[in-house]
């Protein structure tokens, strides 16, 4: 039986207002988006859909995980995180749970298991 495998690609930049109202990164985006299609396209894959969205890094509590650099959302800052929009649901493998300990902003993954938003508590 044939099937098709789906595989998503992420990779983030960061930018500010200015820059995203007057379009600089679209043609330096658009660049990377040929260069890529001819990278798959040497390995027989299609690049069929491409997708940025732009997350708030204040209001949205953004960090890089103090441990290990992760994305991650500070939960004790932000508790409800993307506030169930599903345009983000894709985004938990990107920006992960996490929260404050000791003073560091650590993900969830590097947190004690025993802390709220450690990976198994």
């Amino acid at each position: 039986m044939k099937q098709i495998a789906i595989r998503k690609h992420f990779s983030y930049f960061k930018t500010n207002s200015e820059e995203i109202q007057s379009n600089s990164f679209d043609e330096k985006l658009d660049q990377l988006d040929e260069e890529l299609r001819a990278v798959f396209k040497k390995y027989g894959l299609e690049m069929v859909e491409r997708q940025t969205q732009f997350l708030p890094i204040q209001k949205l509590s953004i960090f890089h995980c103090e441990q290990c650099n992760q994305l991650m959302v500070n939960r004790d800052m932000n508790p409800t995180k993307f506030d169930s929009n599903g345009l983000y649901d894709d985004l938990s493998y990107v920006v992960l749970d996490g929260g404050t300990h000791d003073g560091k902003n650590l993900c969830e993954e590097c947190l004690p298991f025993a802390h709220r938003w450690g990976h198994y508590s």
